[in-house]
């Protein structure tokens, strides 16, 4: 018996000694899996070994109640890409245990399996399944010994998880470092990493690339003693100093210097980053090289402002031309020049200016202002009442000057408006308009000045410039062709009916002497063709051939009449001249008058007795001297006509003077016109081209001639010729031949 006991405590220590065993070589497995690089199926494969399993399979459920196969062992590799169905939602989570599993490998019959948790109790706890193929021949404590398997697994498994997370946090933080690395690096932004002194300690691609300086170059110098330039420095090193004091963010810009010395401007942010203790321990600064597009910025705001120039000279141009068309059109819609102007003034002052004046020369050296106008802003700056006096001719600026030399002037600013002549009276007191700018230009038309134009602006109103000259050149111009479109017009107009009025006075003068001389013709016709002719007494046929003969003298004059005009017109009246006495030749033609002179009851007196010869063309100068003495008898109502010859040693005067109608003073100038009487022709006949004649052929001989009367009291004509001939060409047309 004490041998049989004996073999018992030694069978059963032998038993122990390989349980201990056993477990401690499993326990010596599962410490391997304290490495997350150790495959859990190795344990496993151990596990199975030692203990004879079949199948040994280690699950693990997640938060969501899906379970996953942590190792396996006696599972095929299409097994184990099967997928395990989740746990499902209840309000106490079954273990993993229950789970249908999906493995062929479990359909065998008589399968027993043993179930160990790993964490404990719990509805996430991972657990431990060994198949084995029937009931396991294996000591009772051998399940104790898995039991306590399960701890060490549990252990392993926490540890396991720990390492785990610890190599996830320093793989992630290497990511970290990387990504945090490449990202400074790939940057655009310059990025620099400064210590609190203000020392560089890293700064990124981006920075060398733009500085030209590599980063062992710029290692532990100052900020901004290297990369700002010596204007900028101490500015930049103070912003440095409040911001490592405490300030925490800085933004501003300012200027680097690259290698090569150019100036690049940066939008620059500061921010600091303090340790655990709160100290400052870096600063970190990034900035964006803003010079290209600062660059670009001046030149959109360059380009902007010329395209805002060009836009509001385009606009202005756009009004100046308005402004150029409606005028044109009031200019040329009104054949009326001076009621054109005023509309012009008005259109002028509502859009160009605040005061206009139009003052036109009426020929000679005087002038008249046909309008004036006013803007509502100078009406509201002189309240008072305002005068503007006429240009004075002889003044040095202004109008009077434009009018006087017929040149333009233009004054910007600052120029004085005295020149202007406007004044502000009120209360007693007479106060200079000042204008702020003002333009002057003469209405020029065929190189002769009709009169001016005179533009001014207010202060406020803006001033005028080059362009604002040559519009109101361009105004004037076309305001000055209206005007002398208009006057042309007016004159042909003006000739037209004066020319109307010849051919009728014309054919009238004309059909007299030719009905008479009909007549006379017709009457010897009768006696000739009834055979009386013969026997006709002398004095009917003389008296026949005597009114036929002077009506054909009147005809031969009427037409030789014409001829001298068309002649003196055309430039082409051919003078011969020679020594001619003139108070001799005064004495013929008067002779020659003596029957027209007794059938109108008029006396002639002729002082010619003195001997005045000169060098003219003998015909013409009598033709002058009949005219004249034609023109007396005429218009002297019968009334005594005296004829004086006189002069001197250079020029010779002839003086017609009657006592008849006379001639408005306003006429004088007309009479000697082609075409023009002083007259009405139903009351005295004649074509109205004798002191026409008379006065071309005056000027043709050197000479001139001048009229002297009054309304009812008589006219005295008074021809002034040089005797030894013209000085010149006797006409300044070159096409007239003078004979010597």
């Amino acid at each position: 018996m004490a041998d049989h006991g004996a073999d018992g405590d030694h069978k059963l220590t032998e038993e122990r000694l390989a349980l201990l065993s056993v477990l401690q070589e499993l326990t010596v497995a599962a410490l391997d899996l304290l490495n997350p690089c150790k495959p859990a199926d190795d344990f496993l494969d151990r596990v199975a070994e030692r203990l004879g399993c079949a199948v040994a399979l280690w699950l693990q459920p997640d938060a969501r109640g899906h379970v996953g196969l942590l190792g396996a062992s006696g599972l095929s590799s299409a097994s184990r890409q099967l997928p395990i169905p989740g746990l499902p939602p209840r309000p106490e989570m079954p273990a993993p245990h229950s789970v249908d599993l999906p493995y062929p490998e479990l359909d065998s019959p008589g399968l027993v399996r043993w179930s160990v948790p790993i964490d404990g109790a719990g509805a996430l706890s991972s657990v431990l399944l060994l198949y084995f193929d029937r009931e396991p021949r294996l000591p009772r404590q051998y399940r104790g010994m898995v039991e306590r398997l399960g701890g060490v697994l549990h252990t392993a498994l926490v540890h396991r998880q720990l390492f785990e997370r610890t190599l996830d946090s320093e793989r992630a933080l290497q990511r970290e470092r990387d990504f945090s690395s490449a990202v400074l690096d790939t940057a655009r932004a310059l990025v620099i990493v400064l210590d609190p002194q203000g020392r560089i300690i890293r700064f990124n691609r981006a920075c060398q690339e733009m500085t030209g300086y590599s980063f062992e170059e710029l290692r532990g110098a100052y900020f901004w003693t290297r990369l700002q330039p010596p204007d900028e420095a101490a500015r930049v090193a103070k912003n440095f100093a409040v911001l490592a004091a405490g300030l925490g963010f800085e933004q501003s810009e300012h200027h680097w210097m690259t290698r090569n010395g150019e100036r690049r401007l940066i939008a620059w942010a500061s921010n600091v980053l303090r340790g655990e203790s709160g100290v400052i321990e870096y600063v970190i600064g990034t900035g964006i090289d803003i010079t290209e597009h600062r660059r670009a910025e001046q030149e959109r705001d360059q380009t902007f402002q010329r395209e805002q120039q060009a836009r509001a000279r385009a606009e202005a141009q756009e009004g100046r031309s308005a402004l150029l068309a409606e005028a044109s059109g009031l200019l040329t819609g009104s054949l009326a020049p001076e009621d054109a102007m005023r509309s012009v003034a008005a259109l002028t002052v509502e859009r160009f200016a605040d005061w206009c004046a139009v003052d036109l020369l009426d020929g000679g050296q005087s002038f008249q202002r046909i309008t004036e106008a006013r803007s509502d802003a100078l009406h509201a700056t002189a309240t008072a009442r305002m005068n503007c006096a006429l240009p004075d001719l002889e003044a040095a600026h202004g109008p009077g000057r434009v009018l006087r030399l017929g040149e333009p002037e233009f004054c910007p600013e600052g120029c004085a408006s005295m020149s202007l002549g406007c004044v502000r009276d009120g209360q007693g007191l007479s106060e200079v308009v000042e204008f702020q700018s003002w333009i002057s230009v003469p209405l020029l038309a065929r190189g002769h000045a009709l009169g001016a134009l005179t533009l001014a602006r207010v202060e406020g109103g803006g001033r005028y410039g080059p362009a604002d000259f040559a519009l109101a050149q361009e105004l004037a111009r076309r305001a000055a062709m209206a005007l002398d479109n208009a006057r042309l017009y007016q004159q042909a107009q003006l000739a037209i009916g004066l020319r109307d009025e010849f051919l009728s006075i014309a054919s009238h003068e004309l059909k007299t002497p030719v009905t008479s001389l009909q007549l006379s013709v017709q009457g010897l016709m009768r006696l000739a063709r009834s055979g009386a002719l013969r026997t006709a007494r002398v004095e009917t046929v003389t008296h026949s051939l005597e009114v036929i003969e002077r009506q054909a003298k009147r005809m031969v004059k009427l037409v030789n009449t014409l001829l001298d005009v068309s002649r003196i017109h055309a430039g082409k009246l051919e003078l011969e001249f020679e020594e001619v006495d003139l108070a001799a030749l005064v004495r013929d033609v008067a002779a020659r008058f003596v029957p027209e002179l007794a059938s109108s009851g008029t006396r002639l007196q002729v002082h010619a007795d003195t001997a005045m010869p000169g060098v003219w063309d003998r015909s013409r100068l009598d033709q002058i001297v009949t005219n004249l003495l034609s023109n007396a008898i005429k218009y002297g109502e019968g009334r005594p006509i005296e004829v004086r010859v006189e002069g001197d040693a250079v020029m010779a005067r002839l003086e017609v003077r009657d006592q008849g109608i006379g001639i408005p003073v306003e006429r004088h100038a007309r009479i000697f016109r082609a075409f023009e009487r002083a007259v009405s022709s139903r009351h005295y006949g004649g074509l109205g081209l004798g002191l026409h004649i008379v006065n071309q052929l005056v000027e043709r001989l050197g000479g001139s001639v001048q009229v002297e009367s009054e309304a009812g009291q008589g006219a005295t004509f008074t021809v002034a010729l040089p005797r030894r001939g013209p000085h010149t060409s006797p006409t300044a047309d070159p096409t007239v031949q003078v004979s010597p």
